[in-house]
């Protein structure tokens, strides 16, 4: 049967046995071999159920801030060495169940994952974002499902959180209205006078720190060592039908003074508007209504989308010099109806 194809020999109508074999061609040594049933039985069972992981991207190339990202990352070992605002987001693998990729990001700053193609899945958010954090540990992401558009779990680093007191604002309408404070009972400025927002609320020194107009109305923690800023929550009472134009609505804006060894300096930090944000679909309804009810506003916000330089400005905690301190302004349009507006504003951080 030396000169017959293998569509020509009988065919075995026996019982196969695992030392049965079959012939193969050894591409490394250039020649015909035999394998063992049990030997390929035994290898396929290796390759399926437990993928290895052999290829290291050492310098995995962020691009832009959104899903529409080009950059995309290798089945393997994803290494990030840098990353700035403008370029932060990469894209997972096209899907194969049961692969998994791995993230190190030693850049200097967090950065945005998103799934492969518009409509994937990261633990069961479609369109979903994993931030995965500057902390130079390996965060591993599983396909559990393809074709595409695909979707993957992965465990997210334990985050904390600081919750500020609820921040009230009473606006007439007709008439802009701008609060400074942190929820401190007592202590919130209404439409003061200056024409910079660090004319109202500042801190100024070096070793004994001063407050404008008084530590009330900057917050601050005692984290140690620091922590960073990764994400900000707003919710509030504010209903679609309190605006007169639908993106005419509240604006939330985080500041921040910290010290820099020689005194303090002020910066506009994160703000977040609530148009574009989401509406509450079910929940309580009350009258007037309260922060959460049906039908109110809120907006959760990737920071490191909205980070402005320089980096500390996202720092929670205690800094090399001083602590870093944060203040907030909520603008109401004068087109909202008069009304006492209701803010809870939530920090995750690192």
């Amino acid at each position: 049967m030396a000169n017959k194809r293998i569509d020509q020999l009988p065919i075995n109508s026996n019982m196969l046995k695992g030392t049965d074999s079959i012939p193969i061609w050894d591409v490394v040594n250039n020649k015909t071999e035999r394998v063992e049933l049990d030997t390929l039985a035994s290898f396929i069972a290796s390759a399926t159920t437990s993928p290895i992981i052999n290829e290291i991207n050492n310098n995995l190339i962020l691009e832009g801030t959104t899903t529409a990202t080009t950059s995309q990352a290798i089945y393997g070992v994803n290494i990030i060495t840098a990353a700035t605002n403008s370029d932060l987001a990469t894209r997972l693998p096209n899907p194969t169940t049961g692969r998994q990729t791995v993230f190190i990001n030693n850049s200097s700053m967090s950065i945005l994952v998103f799934p492969s193609v518009v409509g994937g899945e990261i633990n069961g958010v479609v369109d979903g974002v994993a931030s995965i954090p500057n902390d130079g540990n390996a965060y591993t992401f599983y396909c559990t499902q393809n074709p595409l558009p695909g979707a993957w779990s992965w465990s997210p680093p334990s985050v904390g959180q600081i919750q500020v007191p609820t921040i009230e604002v009473t606006h007439v309408n007709g008439v802009n209205t701008s609060a400074y404070g942190v929820g401190v009972s007592g202590a919130q400025l209404i439409n003061p006078p200056g024409v910079n927002w660090f004319d109202n609320v500042n801190v100024t020194g070096s070793v004994t720190l001063a407050f404008t107009p008084s530590q009330d109305y900057w917050a601050t923690s005692n984290l140690t060592p620091e922590r960073t800023l990764t994400v900000m929550k707003v919710y509030s009472n504010f209903l679609d039908t309190d605006a007169a134009i639908p993106s005419q609505v509240p604006q939330v804006q985080r500041y921040v003074a910290y010290g820099n060894g020689s005194g303090m300096n002020n910066y506009t930090a994160s703000g977040i508007g609530l148009y574009g944000g989401q509406t509450v679909q079910a929940g309580p309804s009350n009258s007037p209504s309260q922060i959460g009810d049906v039908g109110t506003l809120y907006k959760i916000q990737q920071q490191n989308l909205l980070q402005i330089s320089p980096v500390e400005t996202d720092s929670i905690g205690v800094g090399p010099f001083t602590n870093y301190y944060y203040t907030f302004i909520i603008f109401i349009p004068s087109t909202a109806i008069s009304k006492t507006y209701k803010f809870d504003i939530f920090l995750e951080h690192t």
